[in-house]
């Protein structure tokens, strides 16, 4: 059971993770209603009664209890979390639960639709799902886990007051006071009218023209690359890319899918199946890519065909010839790997001024690490022989620390860097100087990004890929362009 000083710790998560959603009131194909098992009097013992702007709940209040800090009762937003106590050890509970009921738009929502298993055409076009009634409210119902320990979930949305309704209760989903609980609840929510933001098949996909912006001296060119169907995701930060030839291979969110690429547009070729979730993606000059994960193994494939796999490592990233990289994780006491007549072998590899790592790249000229500085200056590049010595320190206009680089390479006049925190493209010339930085929206004529992943492919040019979200809220989008002229 979970310690009751912890939970303090994870009830802000709880609210992240809430979900409920649709966009209407679900008439129930299956309805299981929740009951409840009281005295003849109807009123179970120690009943107490609260009365919020959005919810009355009755419970007995011998069974149940909730701190002070642990309810909230305001216009937008009513929600309570209950436990019941352990007897032998005062710090945990048996259960937890917590009634939310929010006015609030519904994209966050329908992205918890995703996280929770439900398609959202699914739920709101063919009606897919069955629905339990709790306090009123057709609800979806979905089991899960929380921290280990067994959770139920029932949760929606109701489309005419604007509101999302949550519940989520961690313990045995068999203990009979749970029903109780749910049975004295009552959700009282008014009809204003509300009409939702469209879904993401009735939204308008993100688009934009081509940008020229000068950085200094140097004109650099965005081209946007449309694909044949819109990337959507709930995912704002796995995703990764790289570029072999005519062929964009994309993990999002751990699943790897090719496209076929003609400069202009992304066609979706196909899913290529894995056995295990990835997070890193790189091309290497044979054509072909590698993949790597913190726990499971770097693998390699060709024409979407496993040809390799080695366990004991990390994140790894490759050097462009595909016969050593290095594998990291996120302190500086990385390992050079070696690939050599089907074997892998590993030795030591310190990487100096840097002391915890977000990213590693390798071009055919440097390596370079990407994350906090040894001295507390910031977020910074360190820029590093293919030998591992410290070579140069990219930085920002005043020398001090970056946001968060997310892609690095040299280019022919110098370095350029993806800063995914700050939404720039910085420039630095060859001997690591600050030329200056463009905004996304100069760029690539986007609102807020994640700049996610890059790729350098032969002619120079970058491919990066990046999410954002539509204009229309609809949904957030995977998108890619090309950047060259710097």
């Amino acid at each position: 059971m979970k310690k009751i000083l912890a939970l303090l710790m994870a009830t802000a998560m709880i609210l992240s993770l809430a979900a409920c959603g649709d966009d209407k009131e679900v008439n129930s194909k299956n309805e299981s209603k929740v009951t409840s098992s009281k005295d003849a009097s109807g009123v179970a013992e120690g009943s107490s009664t609260i009365e919020t702007k959005l919810w009355t709940l009755n419970y007995d209040s011998s069974v149940w209890t909730y701190a002070e800090d642990d309810f909230e009762d305001g216009e937008e937003q009513s929600k309570i979390i209950l436990t019941i106590p352990d007897p032998e050890d005062e710090e945990s509970y048996i259960i937890n639960a917590e009634i939310r009921v929010s006015i609030d738009d519904p994209y966050t929502f329908r992205g918890y639709l995703n996280s929770y298993g439900f398609d959202q055409y699914e739920y709101k076009v063919n009606n897919a799902y069955e629905f339990t009634k709790v306090g009123g409210v057709d609800c979806l119902m979905q089991e899960g886990n929380y921290w280990g320990d067994p959770c139920i979930r029932y949760f929606n949305r109701v489309e005419g007051a604007g509101a999302t309704v949550f519940i989520e209760i961690i313990g045995d989903k068999e203990d009979a006071r749970i029903n109780e609980l749910l049975s004295g609840l009552t959700i009282n929510l008014t009809d204003t009218g509300n009409v939702d933001g469209p879904w993401y098949w009735d939204g308008t996909p993100f688009s934009t023209e081509d940008k020229e912006t000068l950085v200094g001296t140097h004109k650099l060119n965005t081209k946007w690359i449309a694909a044949d169907e819109s990337i959507i995701t709930s995912e704002t930060f796995k995703h990764n890319v790289d570029v072999v030839g005519d062929k964009v291979y994309m993990l999002n969110d751990g699943v790897l899918n090719q496209y076929s690429y003609d400069g202009k547009k992304l066609t979706f070729d196909k899913k290529i199946e894995l056995e295990d979730e990835y997070d890193y993606i790189q091309a290497t000059e044979d054509g072909s890519i590698w993949l790597s994960a913190h726990i499971n193994p770097l693998i390699s494939l060709k024409d979407g065909v496993q040809t390799a796999s080695y366990d004991g490592t990390k994140y790894v990233t490759m050097d462009p010839s595909g016969k050593w990289g290095i594998s990291w994780f996120t302190g500086s006491e990385c390992e050079k790997i070696t690939i050599s007549d089907g074997a892998l072998t590993s030795a030591a590899l310190p990487l100096e001024g840097v002391d915890s790592i977000s990213y590693i790249f390798i071009d055919d000229k440097y390596i370079y690490a990407c994350g906090s500085a040894a001295d507390d200056s910031g977020h910074k590049v360190f820029v590093y022989d293919k030998d591992g010595k410290l070579q140069k320190t990219l930085a920002d206009a005043d020398g001090e620390g970056l946001g968060s680089i997310t892609f690095v390479t040299s280019t022919s006049n110098g370095f350029i860097g993806f800063d995914g925190n700050m939404r720039t493209v910085v420039l630095w010339n060859k001997d690591g100087a600050y030329i200056g930085e463009a905004d996304d929206a100069d760029l690539f004529g986007t609102s807020y990004p994640w700049f996610c992943a890059s790729a350098k492919m032969k002619d120079g040019s970058i491919f990066t890929i990046m999410t954002e979200e539509r204009e229309d809220k609809s949904a957030d989008e995977v998108i890619a362009f090309c950047l060259s002229g710097f």
